[in-house]
């Protein structure tokens, strides 16, 4: 009797089956990329347009109540998680005193998303280098904590950034040609300070000296 041959099958991927399974892996990294992407791109917008609304909240205000009214962000240095994100409104009550009154909520950006102060020193990421022309930062007005109502979410801040409106809604003192606000993303660095980590993902808005608001979506709008 013949002997009969066994041909051991070896299991082996061809070369069909490896650029497959590359190809699957190459556009699961994509759309994990531009996920992230999406996300911090989502968190902008949402925080430009919070921008957008205590703006308009802040002008109303002014008219309403025939007096001044700041939007103002805190602004202590390294202090915790509320510097270049908080935010809110206030009025001068009497009008023309130096006591300004909260009105509403104050309100924080989105985790991670912080406002761009006129200098980015000490606060940009390993191997980021922030533009210069034009420069995406903000150019609101700063000053020492004005006299407020104890209790408030600025209470004790020693800095605060803000714009100005007068009762008919123009910006005081009036900007040449406008004030920009400009919004970043970051996270919380060794020195306990936001570090910005894309010199090119920053949103914003143009104020006109009539407060008229101008959306600006690239670095390059500003």
């Amino acid at each position: 009797m013949g002997r009969r041959r066994v041909v051991r099958r070896f299991a082996a991927f061809s070369l069909i089956e490896i650029l497959s399974v590359l190809a699957v892996i190459i556009i699961l990294i994509g759309t994990v990329g531009f996920a992230l992407r999406d996300n911090a791109g989502s968190s902008l917008t949402s925080a430009q347009n919070t921008l957008g609304s205590l703006i308009g909240q802040a002008r109303a205000q002014a008219a309403v109540n025939q007096t001044e009214a700041r939007l103002m962000i805190y602004g202590v240095r390294g202090s915790d998680e509320r510097y270049l994100r908080l935010l809110q409104v206030f009025i001068a009550s009497p009008q023309g005193s130096t006591t300004w009154v909260p009105v509403g909520s104050p309100v924080y950006l989105p985790r991670g998303v912080y406002v761009v102060p006129p200098t980015t020193t000490g606060l940009l990421a390993t191997g980021v280098t922030w533009l210069t022309n034009p420069a995406p930062v903000s150019t609101f007005g700063t000053g020492p904590n004005p006299n407020q109502i104890t209790g408030t979410a600025f209470n004790g801040a020693n800095t605060v950034f803000f714009v100005q409106f007068t009762a008919d809604g123009s910006i005081t003192p009036t900007p040449n040609p406008y004030i920009k606000l400009a919004v970043t993303t970051g996270a919380i660095g060794t020195n306990s300070l936001p570090a910005f980590n894309n010199q090119f993902s920053v949103r914003g808005i143009l104020l006109r000296p009539n407060g008229a608001v101008s959306y600006v979506n690239s670095t390059d709008g500003f």
